[in-house]
């Protein structure tokens, strides 16, 4: 038996619900806004750590086992349609109403591709428009997603320059992958091309920031992947205390102005080059 925490009007819990019928699974539902309030902060008090809460609050809908809890509906419908096997691919977003976020091609096992697909399929089904990001691993499965319809906007994170690629990403990713996925987006209506000027460990030890050098670099691996030097690419801030690593929360944050350089280093490859602003 399972449960699920909504609340009124919420539409992202009744797309769970409907999800959680077509496959024969039953449920018990708490609404936090009506009769089911007092279960619902008992549940919260027992689980503080592991449900999220951003800015406007708890994010709905929360689904549990007793054992699993999945919360917003990427992570949920994931769960419902393939359990751990889709992890990776779907985490909460921050985008609201129609749009949903937090879909990541590159987050997950691509010989789940099938399951992937299949959750992306049940959102569109249901008139919701996606988000979806890569950093140029799988591209296999972006290919099927851009093929399907499965996609309205694409955003990919270009890491860095191709010989620290692998290292940022903290995995092998093919050069080969990086470009052919750089190709995909590029053609796409409507994408995004970003870079975070974040800090590595250097070969001799020294933890740094990307340099605007390699900043151009990685817009120069744009432009030729894409073929021209006309993508929206945006370069945006590492904020320390949103990483995992506690060695990285220990640097000194860069802001907006300490960007100009890495900018102007970009242009001269990618012309639409941005920055982003300090909240």
């Amino acid at each position: 038996m399972y449960t699920i925490y909504s609340a009124t009007g919420c539409t992202r819990c009744k797309i769970v619900m409907t999800k959680m019928r077509e496959l024969s699974i039953d449920y018990q539902e708490y609404d936090m806004k009506a009769e089911g309030k007092e279960a619902f902060q008992r549940f919260y008090a027992a689980n503080r750590k592991a449900i999220y809460r951003g800015p406007e609050g708890v994010e709905f809908p929360v689904l549990t086992d007793g054992q699993v809890i999945r919360q917003g509906l990427g992570p949920a419908l994931a769960w419902l349609q393939a359990g751990h096997e889709l992890d990776g691919f779907f985490r909460i977003g921050v985008l609201h109403k129609e749009w949903l976020d937090g879909i990541t091609v590159s987050g997950g096992d691509a010989g789940k591709s099938d399951d992937f697909l299949a959750v992306l399929r049940h959102l569109k089904k249901n008139a919701m428009r996606l988000q979806v990001e890569t950093n140029g691993k799988n591209t296999e499965v972006l290919a099927s997603v851009i093929k399907e319809g499965l996609a309205d906007r694409l955003v990919m994170s270009i890491l860095g320059p191709l010989s620290l690629y692998s290292k940022i990403a903290g995995m092998l990713i093919s050069e080969d992958e990086v470009k052919k996925s750089i190709a995909l987006v590029a053609q796409f209506p409507e994408k995004q091309f970003q870079t975070s000027v974040v800090p590595i460990c250097r070969d001799s030890g020294e933890v740094s920031y990307l340099t605007p050098g390699e900043i151009g670099e990685a817009a120069a691996l744009i432009a030729e992947a894409a073929g021209n030097k006309q993508q929206p690419y945006l370069i945006r801030l590492f904020r320390p205390e949103g990483t995992q690593d506690e060695a990285l929360k220990q640097v000194e944050s860069i802001n907006s102005g300490m960007l100009l350089p890495y900018r102007s280093a970009a242009r001269v490859h990618q012309v639409k080059t941005e920055i982003e602003k300090a909240d």
